[in-house]
């Protein structure tokens, strides 16, 4: 599958801060049980870009982001790297000076902006033994050069003095041999590349579990003469497609599926309940730009399915004769699971991939990491999903 390009920029420069300031080891003034999501808080998030946003999602330890409510695609992300070493700083101080970085006075002890073709704005500053880069997506900021230098100057000034944190196994306990602890339903939001999917867990006492996580991807689609491409803001889906009747066709291509017609205000059958309502509870609005035609016989909602060694995804499909495209993916996956000290590790039978990780902080809370490190917060409240 091909990303949009639009996005790359964006991308580009996270990889090369990634990679070019790695993770050190912290000292006084970065304790080493310091998150990302401890660099600023929510509030002062708001106060900088002028619109409420969602609590921060910590991603991993280095990286922390938070989404505007009215419009998720309105993000910061903070990402933080301790223990900037010599070398390190040396290399900061060189990328300062290059074109295309405007340097920011009066920020940490160094800083610069870097900014993206799509309206994204990056800024990067050392403080003491800390190296902090904060990542602007806003379209319709209207000074974002200003927003994100506020956000950094309180950032820097939290890192001046020593940020104290409580133990990590007084602050977020382990999980007890008591299953009614973790045992039930969970509901999260998890980092899908730029995006976030909706996830619904059942932990059973028995060591068995059913997890099922949902993406959205609405975009446009143009589809005529058995060829079909559907552009949306995570991906581009292309194919064949061959009609048989008036409720029923399939693709071949990237989506071997055969898809069924769903009668107006008819709800999918398989797809997760809980996480279709969560989806249709949010508008959406999708600028379309004049394309060819779609086929009439496509024009409705589908679904359809696929079924893996390891798993099982649901599809629904909306398809308009105005070129809008909303394609919904659902993935499910069942398992065992296996206590490891202080976590649970998620395991799915006859699967290469790695297992999952969970730890319990509390009788309504709890951490998942998946197989890049990402980490993901889920509680038992399932209106948490209307946040993703």
């Amino acid at each position: 599958m091909a990303s949009l390009p639009s996005i790359r920029p964006v991308c580009s420069a996270l990889l090369l801060w990634a990679s070019m300031f790695g993770c050190s080891q912290s000292s006084d003034v970065i304790t080493s049980n310091l998150n990302a999501c401890l660099i600023v808080t929510e509030a002062e998030v708001e106060f900088a870009i002028g619109t409420p946003v969602t609590p921060g999602l910590r991603k991993n330890d280095r990286q922390c982001l938070y989404q505007a409510k009215r419009n998720p695609e309105e993000t910061v992300m903070v990402e933080l790297n301790p223990g900037a070493d010599g070398d390190k700083k040396s290399l900061f101080q060189d990328q300062r000076s290059k074109a295309g970085h405007q340097a920011v006075s009066g920020v940490g002890d160094g800083a610069f902006t870097l900014r993206s073709p799509i309206g994204g704005i990056q800024l990067t500053f050392l403080k003491a033994d800390a190296l902090v880069t904060l990542s602007l997506t806003s379209p319709k900021q209207a000074n974002p050069q200003a927003a994100v230098t506020n956000l950094a100057k309180v950032a820097a000034t939290r890192l001046g003095a020593p940020i104290r944190t409580a133990p990590a196994t007084a602050a977020e306990p382990g999980i007890t041999a008591t299953p009614s602890q973790w045992a039930g339903e969970w509901y999260g939001c998890m980092p899908v590349g730029m995006m976030y999917g909706k996830g619904h867990l059942t932990l059973n006492e028995r060591g068995t579990w059913t997890m099922t996580t949902a993406v959205v991807m609405p975009g446009t689609i143009i589809a005529d003469r058995g060829r079909w491409e559907a552009e949306s803001f995570q991906e581009i889906l292309h194919g064949t497609y061959k009609v048989a009747g008036s409720d029923r066709f399939s693709t071949t291509g990237i989506l071997s599926v055969t898809w069924d017609k769903l009668a107006k205000n008819q709800g999918p059958t398989k797809f997760d309940p809980l996480l279709w309502q969560s989806f249709t509870a949010i508008p959406r609005k999708v600028a379309v730009k004049r394309l060819p035609a779609v086929e009439p016989t496509l024009i409705g909602t589908w679904e359809g399915s696929s079924k893996f060694v390891d798993r099982q995804e649901e599809f629904v499909w909306t398809i308009t004769a105005a070129n809008v495209s909303e394609f919904f993916r659902a993935t499910s996956q069942t398992g065992r699971i296996e206590q490891e000290q202080d976590r649970f590790r998620l395991v799915v039978p006859q699967s290469k991939t790695p297992p999952l990780s969970i730890r319990v902080l509390a009788q309504d809370k709890m951490e998942l990491t998946d197989t890049s490190g990402t980490v993901s917060q889920w509680n038992r409240n399932e209106k948490l999903l209307s946040r993703c």
